[in-house]
């Protein structure tokens, strides 16, 4: 026996600002491939508030999080001699 828990999901274009506002609202989010009408193949975000059961599937994964760092640069100071 199966216990459907939630179903609701939406599909919608891989945008940054639909990813930000999933994130702000405590929304899951996993890519799929899907063929547009050109049959061009791209990616869809589907968008939830559990989507685990989504994992078992090997076309499917999470977006990739980009993360702003700042680069530590370790460098030697030197005495410039100004006479």
């Amino acid at each position: 026996m199966f216990e459907i828990v939630n179903t609701d999901v939406l599909t919608y274009d891989n945008a940054e600002e639909v990813k930000a506002m999933a994130r702000e609202h405590g929304f899951q989010m996993r890519l799929i491939p899907m063929t547009n009408t050109h049959h061009a193949t791209m990616e869809e975000l589907v968008i939830g508030k559990e989507l685990s059961w989504m994992d078992q599937y090997p076309a499917v994964h999470e977006p990739q999080a980009e993360y702003k760092t700042n680069k530590i640069s370790k460098s030697i100071s030197t005495v410039l001699d100004y006479t």
